[in-house]
């Protein structure tokens, strides 16, 4: 799964799956091979959910005469005889609807003989439909083809189940190459990692301590690890960009090249093209569900053999941390800054099962050193000296047709940059906070109050009051205490003096109001 030639007369494989059902694979893999046919090519989609095959639903087959269950029983059956006809030209489909329940479990000389027919098929591309999960044969269909699609929602169960799919397949490949000894770790140590599965990065750096040579296997595995992502239910903006951030944030933690291949919008004409078992690319053409699957079949069949933006270094610098060029200015570092924090925030969706605590306080160590001494231009000169011994190199900005992720990230509508940011104001031991002040601290480090609202769960209207000091619409003094101290935290100020000096103005404020 690796961006690999098909072998030589067979079928390019596409494999679709998610780390749990109900994230719209079916619908995915129906419409890439719909799209595809429609393009010229011969296509035929096999539905390999074992046991909970619909497949046939998305094409339009009511009810197949041919099923997977006489190739899996009987070897001497053609391939292509139990392929049925769509009625879409040049789509074809190898069904699994009324299949005996046996079929949903079937054995691992019977999945490989299966991967060997599959092989055989006289088409230019067959689609996988894949259960969800991570069951073995899952990730053995997932390991062979020519491209792995992991379809994940907005949803913390989808994106932490893609994750464990995704961490779950690389050590199958490991075991499949030969090397899944690099993966054997003590079962007291695996519940240390997130999932209960070491990451790709994991496994390779314990095996640098263990055996140099078998580590720089792993190393290249993880080169040829090549999962791509489509984010599916998109409602808001925050949907939309969210494939680029998990792609983004896969690469930096499995040490893994992810190719985001973007997002589908959340559309009323799915439900009513699936009610009436008519595929959606058929049924409803215009929809905006319908052109988010034809740009996401586009880029997976256009990026076959493309290279993916080079995987920041180990350790990353500090550019790398905030995703910014060497020779970006302040303001596009607030603005990258900003964008970083809402990624990696606490309750964000791209960390769950990604990060657990320690390695998240890490990294957000890290991200505060990067933008404080980015942001200080004689800490960001000595910084790039030391980094740069030849001199800070010309931005080298790819053009975004030949960049996936910003292709992805274009695909989002695109934001209105914001308005320049006040320098981080001079704070000193004796610093009184005031509303006013705590405001100007948090827009100079780029943070929306939003963002502090989702982190911390203070609502909107608590923080908004902090900052114009309106007293009346605040709660109990208890209260915005511990309100305080959160936004202290998230701000890096002195918590005591945040809050000595903040509650003195309160409560004499507060008096102020009280009658008599």
């Amino acid at each position: 799964m690796a961006g690999k030639e098909a072998p030589e007369g067979g079928p390019r494989i596409i494999a679709v799956a998610s780390g749990k059902g109900g994230t719209g694979k079916s619908l995915v893999a129906a419409n890439v091979g719909i799209f595809l046919a429609t393009l010229g090519r011969r296509v035929v989609v096999v539905d390999a959910a074992f046991g909970s095959a619909n497949l046939h639903q998305f094409v339009g087959v009511p009810r197949p005469h041919h099923t997977l269950a006489q190739l899996l029983a009987n070897a001497s059956v053609p391939v292509d005889q139990v392929i049925v006809d769509t009625g879409i030209p040049s789509l074809g489909l190898l069904a699994a609807e009324g299949d005996p329940a046996t079929a949903a479990n079937p054995k691992s000389a019977q999945v490989n003989k299966l991967i060997a027919r599959l092989r055989q098929i006289d088409a230019d591309v067959v689609v996988l439909d894949l259960a969800g999960g991570t069951a073995g044969t899952t990730l053995d269909l997932f390991l062979v083809a020519d491209a792995g699609v992991v379809v994940v929602v907005p949803e913390p169960p989808a994106v932490e189940l893609g994750y464990r799919l995704m961490r779950a397949a690389f050590v199958r490949r490991l075991r499949k190459v030969g090397i899944g000894a690099a993966a054997d770790f003590p079962a007291d140590e695996l519940r240390m990692y997130e999932g209960g599965i070491p990451s790709p990065i994991d496994i390779r750096d314990r095996a640098r301590d263990l055996d140099e040579g078998l580590a720089d296997r792993v190393d290249a595995e993880m080169r040829r690890f090549r999962p791509r992502l489509v984010v599916n239910m998109a409602r808001s903006k925050a949907d939309m960009a969210l494939c680029g951030d998990l792609a983004r944030a896969v690469q930096r933690r499995f040490g893994v090249p992810v190719d985001p291949l973007g997002y589908l919008e959340y559309d009323d004409a799915v439900s009513v093209s699936v009610r009436r078992r008519r595929p959606l690319l058929v049924e409803h053409p215009e929809s905006r569900v319908a052109r988010c699957l034809e740009k996401v079949a586009r880029r997976l069949v256009g990026r076959d053999t493309a290279e993916l933006p080079a995987l920041p270094a180990s350790p990353e610098t500090y550019y790398d941390l905030l995703g910014v060029d060497p020779g970006a200015t302040e303001e596009e570092i607030r603005r990258a800054n900003r964008r970083v924090r809402e990624v990696y925030g606490r309750d964000s969706l791209v960390v769950g099962a990604l990060y657990n605590k320690s390695r998240l306080d890490d990294l957000h160590v890290k991200l505060d050193e990067a933008y404080e001494t980015l942001m200080d231009p004689t800490s960001r000169k000595a910084y790039d000296q030391a980094l740069f011994p030849g001199g800070v190199p010309q931005a080298a900005r790819r053009e975004d047709s030949d960049n996936a992720l910003a292709a992805v990230d274009r695909a989002a509508p695109a934001e209105p940059a914001p308005p320049p940011r006040p320098s981080p104001p001079p704070l000193a031991p004796d610093t009184e906070f005031t509303g006013a002040l705590l405001r100007e601290v948090r827009e100079a480090m780029g943070i929306d109050l939003r963002a502090i609202a989702e982190r911390t769960k203070i609502g909107m209207a608590y923080l908004e009051a902090i900052e114009e000091e309106n007293v009346r619409k605040l709660p109990a003094t208890v209260y915005v205490r511990g309100f305080l101290v959160q936004i202290a935290r998230m701000l890096q100020l002195d918590e005591e003096r945040v809050v000595d000096t903040y509650l003195a103005r309160f409560r004499r404020a507060r008096a102020a109001t009280q009658p008599g």
